[in-house]
């Protein structure tokens, strides 16, 4: 529900002889939940080129908090600290042009588990982490491997002419988006000027220079708002009039590091269908209808399990304090599980049912553990040829109907 680690500096190990290179990472508290299924930037620097054997992973204070079968929030703290080496097989090549340092975290390799899903601690190896580079490609055809920039929260630090400088939600990053004459600014902004000191939301591509540019940028709240994101823990009134959740990420007055994985309140008494929203991103919609009885977002729809974002013009209280919401948002999230009824559509469309195991986090939270998949023509396929009995995970969009889930596929994945 809540994975939160501190990643430091990594240090890389030439093939043969030479001294070994630090790559410098900024201060940072990630949350590996909410990044499931999706890799998002954290820094841009100047690596030093050449081949490496293996990489030093520092791993700090590592912490996970899910929700056992009574319905409790139970967190596991981990060690202080832990190096890990992780072997590159090929061998790693950083060059002269720009390119994208991939770091990916398999929380599967790293969290032991029990047969109810519980989490009994943590078993960080070489085999949690998968380090890879991938070239900056075509901007229309990027993913996130290879440049794209989907759906980045944070608050405008400074603006200067065309440019402005981001500083991420709890992740640590701070970074420099470029706008040009086909940047759309919407939700309240209208140019680069107006973004000062305003948390907004990003859409955007990385050129092949290595800089960031803004395609969308979305206002979301003033400097003395703020922004949540979290796992729906409960939900009280039908249609809906207060929520829980597990709080994943946020940015904005009140929010820091510690409220990570921490349990909210969230009043949305009062609430219109014009507060509720679906946070597109780069989603393929080809062919559904959305919002509609097949994926709803309302406040008759809210589930448990859902993740969605909360727009506040207030500071984020303390923990377990209430947060009054004027906008909701429904967020992408990945779920894992073993396919069935597999069938195939037209143009790399299907779908097909997801069960999710007894060992999942979400099991405690999603009610059925069944879930309906939509692939879309635009899905990002990295599984590869999918069929019945196969595992594998989906991010996307979780809709509830009233009597089961939907879910539509941004990205499947091993």
């Amino acid at each position: 529900m809540a994975f939160q680690v501190t990643i430091g500096n990594i240090i890389l190990t030439p093939v043969g002889a030479g001294p070994s290179q630090q790559v410098q990472i900024p201060t940072n508290r990630l949350d590996l939940s909410h990044m499931a299924g999706k890799l998002e930037p954290v820094v841009i620097v100047n690596a030093p080129q050449g081949t490496y054997a293996s990489a030093i992973v520092n791993i700090n204070n590592p912490i996970v908090t899910f929700l056992n079968g009574s319905g409790s929030l139970v967190t596991i703290p981990g060690g202080a600290s832990q190096s890990i080496t992780v072997n590159f097989s090929p061998a790693l090549t950083i060059g002269t042009s720009p390119a994208i340092l991939n770091i990916d975290i398999n929380a599967a390799n790293t969290l032991t588990v029990d047969a109810s899903g519980n989490v009994l601690g943590f078993n960080f190896s070489s085999s949690s982490f998968t380090i890879s580079t991938s070239p900056i490609v075509t901007e229309s055809l990027q993913q996130d491997r290879t440049g794209e920039i989907e759906s980045v929260v944070g608050q405008v630090a400074s603006v200067s002419g065309a440019n402005f400088t981001l500083n991420g939600a709890q992740g640590g990053s701070q970074l420099v988006f470029a706008t040009d004459s086909t940047t759309l600014f919407f939700g309240g902004l209208t140019n680069v000027a107006s973004t000062a000191n305003q948390i907004v939301r990003i859409d955007g591509t990385t050129r092949t220079d290595g800089t960031l540019l803004a395609r969308r940028v979305e206002g979301v709240e003033s400097q003395t708002g703020s922004e949540m994101d979290g796992l729906i823990t409960s939900v009280i009134g039908a249609p809906a009039t207060f929520l829980t959740i597990a709080s994943q990420d946020g940015t904005g007055s009140g929010m820091d590091s510690s409220k990570i994985g921490a349990p909210f309140n969230v009043s949305v008494s009062g609430m219109t269908a014009g507060n509720y929203g679906v946070n597109q991103g780069k989603m393929d919609f080809t062919g559904l209808a959305v919002p509609s009885t097949t994926f709803p977002f309302d406040a008759t729809t809210l589930r448990t399990g859902q993740r969605i974002s909360i727009e506040s013009p207030g500071s984020v209280p303390l923990i377990n304090g209430t947060i009054p919401a004027d906008k909701i948002k429904l967020e992408q999230q990945a779920i894992t599980g073993v396919v069935s009824n597999f069938t195939a559509g037209t143009g790399g469309a299907a779908t097909f049912d997801l069960t999710l195991p007894t060992t999942s986090l979400l099991v405690g939270t999603l009610s059925p553990t069944v879930v309906h998949v939509f692939q879309q023509p635009g899905t990002d396929n990295r599984f590869g040829t999918i069929s019945n009995t196969k595992t594998l995970r989906v991010r996307g969009l979780l809709f509830w109907t009233g009597s089961n889930f939907n879910i539509i596929a941004r990205r499947i994945t091993p």
